[in-house]
């Protein structure tokens, strides 16, 4: 409670909590965080500067302050080397910029308007090799849930729900607070409060199809302990970039066109065709002969061809490899923004991109993808928004679009390739949860943009074709990844669907008509319903996909299918 963004009433009318003893903690857990390296120290929201006598005794340094209360800055001032007796938002043009080897902010961040912006402009204030040491609340303490589940959000003096909080954290959201300020994480730790969360309530959210992982390990979490330093600019990675091509010459040329103008020059350009019956091989080995051309010489499917080109990639020693759909456009900066990012983010994440509309190019189709156990199903973050501020910070994501995945070659070796009895559409998806599964994390990188001409190269995302593996890949991918209790609920939804096909309501309407001739009327008109429902490709195509999950049938789909979509 120490420094915060709020009117110089609400500052007075705090100064009389200055006699407490939370202006004069010692903080143990943060000083242990602390390099005894360190010789310029910045203590954001110092109080009455008893961390930073504490560091002086300990080591040489010299410590500054910055603190909001008068009373707790004139303290300061008697044992710190100097003290600033403003909000931290008005004091960074004072302080120097590259100066502090350590900056600290415990129970900072969370009383100030823009926690982003802060953390941003104070990683400026830090020497090349500093640290940067900050606690933060975590309100996913069981202690805040059980209470919000009994509709209890009572504000308190001091703690988690201080009355001066203007922000509130959970491990997920302290980490994109980091990444987003471009800084890297070099540990985090916990300190502990509060009682444990109940196994019976556990397993409770689990059967509604909720994941509760996080809330199993950060229950008892009171604050996170971060250690966060700038990132270490290392050679520059080589990146394989693979293209699948099926029959879509002219888009492969186009995206080909675009890749040509990457800037970053570390990269190799792979085509990998699937057994097109059209041109496109003679066209793009003579418009890009410096490119490396595979050719599988069947459809092996998005999952098979794309295994191709990762294959390649790890047999060519490439660090990372980037999926690349064939019907994008991407700008000059698109592997510069990937390899920066992964930077700044655990070794071995997975990345997407930000993903418009090409026909739309300020519209978002994209920002990374999440599961929504209400509706039991996928969704594209964004989908449908104007690019605006709240996808333009880096986030992590359930899975991640594979129009555009980006993830090294260590990964791949440690996950495995996409499944390929997926065939196509889930096959990303499932590879996201396995990686995840294993510690990885996907992650939404901002910076990373690219244009996309959805589903172009199998008739659009409404064709036969696509609702027949979105229907059958969906419940696959649900077998592999979900509980059973989800899975039910799919099962359930797979009756109402096959009941508003096959099994539509009587209708009864001609009243003019004696009742025999009514029921014989309603019963031919049910029956045409049906025939009519049934000859729909799009129908027909969800009902062979549902039928050939329960009999086990996958990779690609029969040819019944592809002869709907023509």
């Amino acid at each position: 409670m120490a420094n915060l963004s709020i009117d110089q009433q609400a500052a007075s009318n705090a100064a009389d909590e200055i006699s407490s003893l939370y202006y004069f903690h010692a903080r143990p857990e943060i000083l242990q965080l602390v390099p005894t390296s360190a010789v310029r120290v910045l203590d954001v929201g110092c109080g009455a500067g008893v961390l930073g006598a504490t560091i002086k005794s300990r080591q040489s340094a010299e410590v500054h302050g910055v603190e909001l209360m008068s009373d707790a800055a004139n303290k300061a001032a008697g044992s710190l080397d100097r003290v600033w007796n403003l909000p931290i938002e008005s004091a960074l043009p004072e302080l120097a910029d590259g100066y502090y080897d350590c900056i600290i902010a415990a129970d900072v961040l969370e009383h100030v308007i823009d926690p982003w912006a802060t953390l941003t402009a104070l990683k400026e204030k830090l020497s090349p090799d500093g640290k940067m040491v900050v606690s933060l609340p975590n309100v996913q303490n069981w202690e805040v849930v059980s209470s919000l589940l009994e509709g209890k959000w009572d504000y308190r003096s001091e703690g988690i729900l201080d009355r001066t909080h203007l922000h509130f954290f959970t491990r997920k959201s302290v980490e994109e607070l980091f990444w987003n300020a471009g800084l890297c994480i070099a540990h985090m730790g916990t300190t502990i409060s509060g009682p444990s969360l109940p196994n019976n309530f556990a397993k409770f959210l689990q059967k509604c199809g909720l994941m509760v992982d996080s809330l199993e390990r950060d229950a008892e979490t009171f604050q996170f302990l971060v250690v966060a330093e700038k990132p270490k600019h290392a050679p520059s990675p080589r990146v394989a970039v693979i293209i699948l091509n099926w029959n879509g010459k002219e888009d492969t040329l186009e995206c080909l066109a675009s890749v040509g103008q990457l800037d970053y020059q570390n990269h190799e350009v792979v085509v990998v065709d699937n057994g097109s019956a059209d041109d496109s091989v003679d066209a793009i080995s003579k418009q890009y002969p410096d490119i490396t051309l595979l050719q599988t010489g069947a459809n092996l499917g998005y999952a098979g061809g794309n295994n191709v080109g990762i294959r390649w990639a790890l047999d060519h020693d490439a660090d990372f490899v980037l999926l690349l759909n064939n019907d994008t456009i991407v700008p000059p900066d698109l592997l510069s923004a990937f390899v920066s990012a992964k930077n700044l983010l655990p070794l071995n994440s997975a990345l997407g991109a930000k993903i418009l509309f090409y026909d739309k190019p300020d519209i978002l189709w994209c920002a990374g993808g999440r599961w929504n156990s209400g509706t039991n199903d996928f969704e594209h973050i964004g989908y449908g928004q104007t690019d605006i501020t709240e996808y333009k910070r880096m986030a992590e994501v359930d899975y991640i679009v594979g129009c555009a995945l980006f993830a090294s070659s260590a990964t791949f070796k440690e996950v495995g390739l996409l499944n390929e009895s997926f065939f196509l559409t889930y096959e990303e998806t499932d590879w996201c949860y396995r990686a995840r599964a294993k510690g990885h994390k996907c992650f939404f990188a901002p910076d990373a943009k690219l244009w996309h001409k959805v589903s172009s190269s199998f008739g659009g995302a409404d064709s036969p074709l696509v609702s027949y593996f979105m229907q059958r890949n969906r419940l696959l991918w649900a077998k592999n990844h979900l509980s059973h209790q989800a899975m039910n609920h799919l099962h359930k939804e797979t009756l109402c669907t096959l009941r508003r096909i096959l099994l539509p309501p009587l209708s009864l309407t001609k009243a003019d008509l004696p009742l025999t001739k009514k029921l014989l009327w309603s019963f031919s008109s049910w029956l045409k319903t049906v025939k009519r429902n049934i000859n729909n490709p799009t129908n027909r195509a969800i009902l062979m996909g549902l039928r050939d999950y329960y009999l086990g049938r996958f990779g690609d789909c029969p040819k019944a299918v592809r002869s709907l979509s023509k």
